[in-house]
């Protein structure tokens, strides 16, 4: 159905709206830590550079020292040229183990960014489609309201039709007769058959409008054309004709015929 079909639009453009988002977010992470990953080797090379720097000036100065104190050859040198060497190489450890964890930490992070994506994009998933079950249930349940509402306008219908077609056959039936034959003898001994006609048709009298009708409409046709019949025979064919357009209600021909003193 068309419904379903919209539906399943709705769905699709939810979950790429949604998806959109979340690799927008996850792309913008990993950008800012691709550049962050590109600062860390040349900040812990310019560390480790400084360090040696730092490192040679303090044994240039160390050996002036020594020779101006005249100590250039003894054993102090020897003894200083090892603790600086040790102490230098630490430094640099120290520094090559922070460089690793900071490229250890960018890692970390990258498969957070990722992890969050892929969790983020099942749970759009199952919501997404959550939602569009939950709409087509109630798109179902709207069509089957409409169904089931002109069902009952259908039958409704049938049933006025219906009933409108018994107060006509009643109508029309109540204008009807019956007839019988007689003889008589005339004076000269020729005895005559003669049909006599019983009709159910009789004079009434005019009356005014009824008190209350089913609509409007329905006083202004009985004022046109049902007020001041003279017989019974005439405003059975009115009323008749009234039902059949649906001027008048059967209810409205039952007060009709009470106002006339027809039972």
């Amino acid at each position: 159905m068309n419904y379903e079909q919209d539906l399943a639009k709705l769905k699709e453009a939810q979950k790429n709206a949604a998806v959109a988002d979340i690799e927008a977010q996850r792309n913008a992470a990993l950008s800012n830590l691709q550049a962050e990953e590109a600062r860390i080797k040349p900040e812990y090379a310019a560390q480790r550079s400084t360090a040696n720097a730092n490192n040679r000036v303090a044994a240039r100065n160390f050996q002036e020292y020594l020779a101006n104190t005249g100590r250039a050859n003894s054993g102090i040198g020897a003894q200083y040229e090892m603790s600086r060497q040790n102490s230098l190489q630490n430094g640099l450890n120290a520094i090559n183990a922070a460089e690793a964890q900071s490229v250890a930490d960018i890692a970390r992070r990258r498969t957070d960014a990722e992890n969050a994506y892929n969790t983020n994009l099942a749970g759009i998933n199952a919501q997404v489609e959550a939602n569009y079950i939950d709409n087509l249930l109630k798109q179902r349940q709207q069509q089957w309201e409409r169904e089931f509402q002109q069902k009952q306008f259908d039958e409704s219908v049938r049933q006025y039709n219906q009933n409108r077609q018994d107060s006509l056959r009643r109508a029309f039936s109540s204008g009807g007769g019956s007839s019988s034959s007689s003889s008589k003898t005339t004076s000269s001994g020729t005895t005559n058959t003669t049909n006599e006609t019983k009709s159910n048709d009789y004079n009434i009298s005019a009356v005014s409008s009824p008190s209350t009708f089913s609509s409007k409409t329905a006083t202004q046709w009985y004022v046109k054309n049902a007020q001041n019949i003279k017989t019974k025979s005439q405003l059975d064919s009115v009323i008749a004709s009234g039902l059949k357009s649906g001027a008048i209600t059967t209810a409205d021909a039952n007060r009709i015929y009470k106002t006339y003193g027809i039972g």
